[in-house]
Parts: structure tokens; C-alpha cells; sequence
């Protein structure tokens, strides 16, 4: 459906020009890069980002708001300037990258990195001992050191002053890190409590690096010394000059320039119509004296405009476009099309060498208005579509991505076992079983045997995330004895359950219904057939009413594409049993033959990160052998006769 569009006037205070303005020169610059580990480019190009964000929020209402011409550092080749702006931009870059590469190490998405347990199972302090999964701040700075620091290959002031700044914003993330604790023993005593360092939300370094910007020390070189260039001498002078700074200062060589005026060979735009606020709700005092910082005191009239903007409201999502059926509430919109998504590519794996393989016409679930197809796959796109919805919005939850949620922690302190007792984040599945429940069976409005057998389906993928989960445990002791051990419930990996949901499809019971009840329609008889025939079917097991069409055969009506043109393997290392019988099942018996098809492509090789924030490569081509399936040609007019065995 279309969303409902709300004008509304918004009154913007601006600065206008009423008097004459000086300028003033100096000379931006770019940092060009190091040789790029393709392994962490993409967590340092987000990091970098992240500080860039972070430096436009915390200058948005400075005369320098942190502007585009000012993110591109440059080489020893062209002047660099050495502002307190920029000893800022280097340290929340240095921040930003260092700050993301420790989340991601934690989060477990480099195979060579994890938490920082190296002191799991030490005392800390009084009543606690280190354990949790600490962020591995080593390992980002370790490799936010080899990104950043690799630009700066001069030796002099400069380039010592960019360095000293890119540690400093590295120090600033450990010294915003936080001690959390979590209590163990039974009934709530909290006898054992265990800690871990965890990283503060960004926005604290960011405030952190704020009050570092706005304490930066002007830096005084020996100029006699400093004559001598590249020389001994010179190196002396800049370290006499970095003795008496603390490594978490900033510290920059030259004064600002005038930021009120305009001036474009330094990309410089001024504040002449920049927005100021006068009047709101919940502002800081440095908001609320905006239009004297960026138009009185830059000789510029504050000037209210009015302009009408359009937004959405009373949103609906649609999924497929079959949830129009229900309200979405937004709160949890982002997380349910996520997890849709999820379970669409975990049926696209599981069915990628079968004859039947998830076709995008499948994922379109048809609305109660249209005949619905109620097979052995559809039953399985309903239950992997559910499980993905129910499995994000779990995680989500215990991530704290949503606000009234969090970690199961019902059963903590409680004895779960000999030897262990519940504790930690358990994920919250009945939070992510409940929202998933609201917003997928929603769209099954009906009471026939359809309708029926599609909820049956969406549970038994609600419960197959319950019955692939894991208990994850943790020892605690002293000399690591594992005298205490405490354990939670934990999502295995999407995958697991998207193999076990393939057993299940593999299992599929159809069922059988007494025909002469079900021609009652929607009556008390005609239900009652359907909860007899549903009686004997357990709740975890697919079920479905139609047999599965021949789907190595194109049907244009039924929206199948066939097996002609499916790619298939042959050889290859590493491959299942069930890979390496595709071309038979997907080629031979579908009465096609197996084609080898040579292609030259072109790919990216021997890439090198660029700050900020890209990546360079070159082309490097290369022949790929694909296998697929093509129409025998027919010899003296006969046709050729194909095996059918099922439709898989």
C-alpha cells in the first residue's frame, strides 16, 4: 500500500550575510595508504566512517562542522595543515577504525581473532574474578596501527604530530572501556561475580576526543634546530618538543583559521547559511547558543525560514507482498525483513542442487484471495522464512538492539545441573518466538486445511531455533580449577537450523483428511476433520496436502522454470555426496545432457586500501569450467525418454 504522506512546516534559523568578512589561506591534504589486508578492509572502511560520522555530529554546531574537504588527509606530497581540527580528525578516525575492529574480532567475524580472555579466571579485585568475553582492544589497535599509522612515513613535524594524534584516539578507546559484572550464586546472592572490559558506545570516545579537541596544546619547536630538516638535529628538537605532552593530549602546530568566511581555494564555505537553533526541547547549552556562534559573532542576522517537507506515517510492511493482512509495528520492522531475508538465502543453500531450488516466484507466498500451493517445499518455505524472523529478532534482543529487551536472564543463579549453575546473557527465544508469532501467523486469517497446515509449519520453524540451540558454559576458579561453572542457552548458527529444517522437508508427512467431513466447508464437521487429522502429527514435523509437481519440466502456468540451463558439478574438492550427484539428478534423469561451458572472466586482485575510504584493485582474468544441463539432440526423429525419480 502506499504510505499516508503528513506535511508539516519546519522553522529553520539561518545566518545571513549583513557584513564584510576577511579571508584567510591554508592548504588542505589527503592521506593515501598502505598496502590494504583485504581480511579487515571492510571493518576499516566502516571504522573510518564511523569517525567521520562521529566528527560531524560532535561539530555540527561549531563554525568547523567537520566539512567533506577536510576528510581526504594527504601525503608528504602537497602542504598539510596541523589545526586542532585536524588533530581531532586524525584521533576519531584512528578511534573509529581501532573501535570497529575490536567489535568485529569480539563478534567473531575475523576466524583469526576473539574475546580477550587472557585473564579469565584471575582475581580482579575484592569478590570478583575476571571472566565474560573481554573485547580484544589489543587486536584492534594491533591492526588500526598498521592501516593508519603506515601513512605517515616522513620523519618530520608534521607527520610526528598526525602519529602522536592517531595514538591519542586509540587511547581514548581503551580509556572509555567499561567493567561489567555479572552476579552468580543461588537465589540471587551474587557470591560469585564475574567481570569483563567492554567497549562504551562510540558516541563516548567521541565526547571523550571532544574535551581532548578543545584542551589541545599548541606545540613550540626549537626553530633553530628545526632548519636543519631531516637531519638529526630536527629529529631531536621534535622529540625535546613530545616529552612533555602526555600521549592522550592532542596537540596541533597551528592556529585555526577564520572559520566565519568564505573561502573556496581552501574549501572553506564559512557560516553564512548555516542553520542555528534558537528554541527546542532538550538542548545543550553549547546548541542553544548556535546563532550567536555561527551569526552574531561571524557579523551575520539570524533569519527564520519556513519549508514544507513530507514524511511517512501509519507504515504497513509488506513481506512478499502478503502481510498486508497486518499491521507492522515498526518498532521491530527492520528485524523481521532481516530475518525474512535470512530464511529466503538459507533456502536458496539448501536447495541450490536440487531440481526444485527456491525460485523467487516460491518466496511470493500468495494472499488469501488466490489458490495457494500447499507441497512439500512450500511447507518448507514456510518454516525457514519463520525460523530467519523468530532467529533475528531473538539475536537483536540479546544484542540490545531493541529497546524494551534484552538477555534471558530468568534462570540465573538458579542450579542447572551438577556441577553448574545457571548464569550469563541467555538469548531471549520466547521474546523472538512471541513478536515472530504476531507478525507471521497474522496473515493466516482462514480456517480450511490450508490456512491450517501453514501454521502448523510456521511452528514447527519456531521450534526448530529451540531445538537447535546449544548450552554454552564458562568456568570460574582460582588457577582456573573450574570449581564454579555457569552456563546459558545460546542460537546455534542459522545454518544448523536450516539443516535441520532439511531433514525435516525430507520428512514431510502429507495429510490425509475425510473427504465427505471436509465437503462441509467452514463448519464444525469440517474443522473437526481437520484437528482429527492434525491430532496424530507432532508439532516439530512438516506436513502438506498436495504432491510436488514435476519440476524438471518447464511450466510457464505454475511459474517452473525446469532443469534446462541449471548449472550442476562434477568435480570438485570438498563436495557432499548429494553435490556430487547433481548433474545425474538435475541433467540425466530430467532427460537432458551435461554440457561443459568455458567463460573468461574478469575479477578484482592485488587491491590496496585508499583513505579514505576505498579500495583500489586491478582486473585479473581467469576461465571458469561450468557444468550444465542441455536438450539431447534427437536422432532420426525419436525423442528422448528421461528417468523420473521424484521431483527433488
Amino acid at each position: 500500500m502506499v504510505s499516508l504522506q503528513i506535511l508539516a512546516s519546519l522553522v529553520l534559523s539561518s545566518c545571513c550575510h549583513v557584513l564584510s568578512t576577511m579571508a584567510w589561506s591554508v592548504n588542505n591534504f589527503l592521506m593515501t595508504g598502505p598496502k590494504a589486508y583485504l581480511t579487515y578492509a571492510s571493518s576499516v572502511q566502516i571504522g573510518a566512517q564511523r569517525g567521520i560520522e562521529e566528527c560531524k555530529y560532535q561539530f555540527a554546531w561549531d563554525r568547523w562542522n567537520c566539512p567533506e574537504s577536510e576528510l581526504q588527509l594527504s601525503t608528504q606530497k602537497g602542504l598539510r595543515s596541523a589545526t586542532k581540527e585536524t588533530a581531532f580528525l586524525h584521533a576519531i578516525s584512528a578511534a573509529g577504525v581501532m573501535y570497529t575492529l575490536t567489535k568485529n574480532c569480539s563478534m567473531g567475524d575475523f576466524d583469526n581473532c576473539g574475546c580477550d580472555d587472557s585473564k579469565a579466571g584471575k582475581t580482579g579485585g575484592l569478590s570478583w574474578i575476571w571472566g565474560g568475553c573481554s573485547d580484544n582492544v589489543d587486536f584492534g589497535e594491533n591492526i588500526s596501527k598498521q592501516f593508519v599509522d603506515a601513512l605517515e612515513n616522513g620523519h618530520d613535524s608534521r607527520a610526528a604530530v598526525n602519529l602522536h594524534n592517531n595514538e591519542a584516539g586509540r587511547l581514548a578507546v581503551k580509556a572509555t572501556m567499561k567493567r561489567s559484572c555479572k552476579c552468580h550464586g543461588v537465589s540471587g546472592s551474587c557470591s560469585i561475580q564475574t567481570c569483563w572490559m567492554q567497549l562504551s558506545d562510540f558516541r563516548d570516545v567521541g565526547n571523550y576526543l571532544k574535551i581532548k579537541h578543545d584542551q589541545a596544546q599548541k606545540l613550540e619547536m626549537d626553530k633553530r634546530r628545526m632548519r636543519a630538516g631531516n637531519s638529526a638535529d630536527n629529529r631531536g628538537a621534535i622529540a625535546d618538543t613530545f616529552s612533555t605532552i602526555a600521549r592522550t593530549e592532542l596537540v596541533h602546530l597551528e592556529d585555526s583559521p577564520n572559520y566565519c568566511a568564505r573561502n573556496l581555494s581552501l574549501g572553506l564555505h564559512g557560516t553564512e547559511g548555516r542553520e542555528c537553533l534558537q528554541s527546542g526541547t532538550n538542548l545543550s547549552r553549547w546548541e542553544k547558543r548556535s546563532c550567536k556562534r555561527l551569526c552574531h559573532e561571524c557579523g551575520l542576522k539570524v533569519e527564520e525560514k519556513k519549508i514544507q517537507t513530507a514524511s511517512s506515517c501509519n507504515c504497513r510492511l509488506h513481506l512478499s507482498d502478503t502481510l498486508s493482512h497486518w499491521q507492522a509495528y515498526l518498532t521491530y520492522a527492520t528485524s523481521v525483513l532481516a530475518g525474512a531475508q535470512n530464511g529466503i538465502e538459507e533456502c536458496k543453500y539448501q536447495f541450490a542442487w536440487d531440481r526444485w531450488n527456491c525460485p523467487e516466484n516460491a518466496l511470493h507466498l500468495p494472499n488469501q484471495r488466490g489458490p495457494r500451493s500447499a507441497t512439500r517445499e512450500t511447507s518448507f518455505v514456510h518454516a525457514i522464512s519463520t525460523a530467519g524472523i523468530m532467529y533475528t529478532l531473538t539475536r537483536n534482543c540479546s544484542l540490545g538492539d531493541l529497546d524494551n529487551c534484552g538477555c534471558d536472564n530468568s534462570r540465573n543463579g538458579k542450579i542447572g545441573g551438577r556441577g553448574w549453575l545457571w548464569g550469563g546473557c541467555g538469548d531471549n527465544v520466547d521474546f523472538g518466538e512471541r513478536i515472530s508469532k504476531q507478525y507471521v501467523d497474522a496473515v493466516e486469517t482462514g480456517h480450511d486445511a490450508r490456512a491450517a497446515v501453514n501454521l502448523h509449519n510456521n511452528a514447527a520453524g519456531r521450534l526448530a531455533v529451540k531445538a537447535t540451540m546449544k548450552r554454552v558454559c564458562r568456568c570460574h576458579g582460582m588457577s582456573e580449577s573450574c570449581a564454579v561453572q555457569t552456563c546459558w542457552m545460546q542460537l546455534s548458527d542459522f545454518r544448523e537450523i536450516g539443516n535441520y529444517l532439511k531433514v525435516k522437508h525430507d520428512q514431510a508427512q502429507k495429510l490425509q483428511f475425510d473427504r465427505r467431513r471436509m465437503r462441509a466447508g467452514n463448519s464444525a464437521d469440517s474443522r473437526g476433520a481437520i484437528a482429527d487429522a492434525f491430532s496424530a502429527i507432532p508439532r516439530s514435523e512438516l506436513i502438506y496436502l498436495e504432491d510436488s509437481p514435476d519440476y524438471c519440466a518447464r511450466n510457464a502456468s505454475l511459474g517452473l522454470h525446469g532443469t534446462e540451463g541449471r548449472e550442476c558439478l562434477q568435480h570438485g574438492d570438498s563436495l557432499s555426496q548429494w553435490e556430487k550427484r547433481s548433474c545425474r539428478r538435475l541433467c540425466h534423469e530430467c532427460g537432458l545432457r551435461v554440457e561443459e561451458r568455458r567463460t573468461e572472466t574478469v575479477s578484482s586482485c592485488n587491491c590496496r586500501f585508499h583513505w579514505c575510504c576505498t579500495v583500489n584493485c586491478e582486473n585479473c582474468s581467469q576461465v571458469i569450467v561450468k557444468h550444465v544441463c542441455s536438450r539431447k539432440q534427437s536422432s532420426h526423429g525419436h525423442h528422448t525418454r528421461r528417468r523420473v525419480r521424484g521431483p527433488k
